[in-house]
């Protein structure tokens, strides 16, 4: 099986699902692609290189911020998600397709899919009703404050729901809500 998975987000939930996923699944087998906002500018960054306190390269992410090697970075933003083509839509009118999409946007909005937009569960956090896409939530405060597993705990479900899934052992269009959380 060559799959391909999806994440959109590279803050540290996006990272950690994208590390971890690469940690556990055959490289030659699965591409993992990480699609991160358009915009990674850090203006003052850029006020300090530009006035010589700070050169290329001095400045560095924490390891466990930083994507592994063998996973893909593209920098776009996204426009849509078409779950039935399996297909995440990019604003500068390409498509990404995914074989498993996991959703890491932090406290941003979710982007919408071709249906609307994903629904929010009785217990108040997105859910898709898919075993191929997944979705991690910030904990305690933000959007969801009903999430209490702190996001490495959310994680740690993800890769194993993600196994599991390409394991066979479930099923697409599952009845039951598909969060890292729940």
């Amino acid at each position: 099986m060559n799959e391909q998975i999806v994440i959109t987000g590279a803050g540290p939930a996006g990272t950690l699902a994208a590390n971890r996923l690469r940690a556990a699944l055959d490289a030659a087998a699965h591409r993992i692609v990480v699609i991160d906002r358009a915009d990674p500018c850090d203006q003052e960054l850029d006020l300090l290189v530009s006035l010589g306190i700070y050169g290329p390269g001095t400045l560095q992410p924490p390891e466990d911020v930083r994507l592994r090697d063998g996973i893909e970075r593209r920098l776009a933003d996204v426009a849509t998600i078409d779950p039935d083509r399996k297909e995440v839509c990019l604003t500068d009118g390409t498509t990404v397709p995914y074989g498993v999409l996991v959703l890491a946007t932090g406290r941003h909005r979710l982007p919408p899919t071709t249906a609307g937009h994903l629904t929010i569960a009785a217990d108040g956090l997105p859910s898709t009703g898919r075993a191929d896409i997944y979705v991690v939530v910030p904990g305690r405060g933000g959007r969801w404050p009903a999430v209490e597993r702190p996001v490495r705990t959310q994680v740690e479900l993800l890769v194993d729901g993600v196994l599991r899934y390409l394991d066979g052992s479930a099923a697409v269009g599952g009845g039951v809500a598909n969060t890292a959380a729940g």
